[in-house]
């Protein structure tokens, strides 16, 4: 008795956590694009609900066939839906990569130098510090501890 009112509460929770999925596919619909969900986690998710599916088929449990079929059709809708708003179904060479064409929201507080590749640089630490002493001391110099006498300019090491 027991075992079958634990397979009930299993297979219903199974199924519910296999609907779920249904809302992702709401939203890329709502926004129609699917750029922010990953395709291949998707097919994933898919193969795991196909593969547990076989194997409730072989072992003849109710629940798990239940469960994994009602996963396997939730989540092969989302991945269709992803796939179909990337492009044809039928062809998948019109998938697109999705890279998002909207400049950056938050533009650099301040321009700097670029490398050749037109990377911007991290300003050096003092630059983002402050600390105009570790700025004086130029790119190739090491700053020494202020109570280093060796440091100061005119004084003799020890």
């Amino acid at each position: 008795m027991f075992t079958q009112l634990l397979a009930a509460i299993a297979a219903v929770y199974g199924v519910l956590a296999a609907l779920i999925t249904l809302l992702q596919t709401r939203q890329m619909l709502a926004r129609r694009s699917s750029c922010d969900v990953s395709a291949r986690f998707l097919a994933s998710y898919a193969g795991g609900y196909g593969i547990w599916l076989a194997y409730g088929l072989s072992t003849g449990s109710i629940p798990l066939i239940v469960v994994d079929t009602v996963g396997l059709l939730c989540a092969g809708l989302t991945l269709a839906v992803a796939l179909s708003l990337r492009g044809s179904l039928l062809h998948p060479a019109t998938w697109t990569s999705c890279t998002d064409p909207r400049p950056n929201p938050r533009p650099a507080a301040r321009p700097g130098p670029e490398s050749r590749l037109g990377w911007r640089r991290r300003p050096a630490p003092a630059q983002r510090t402050g600390d105009r002493r570790a700025a004086d001391a130029g790119p190739g110099r090491v700053r020494q501890r202020p109570n280093d006498p060796a440091g100061l300019p005119g004084a003799e090491p020890a």
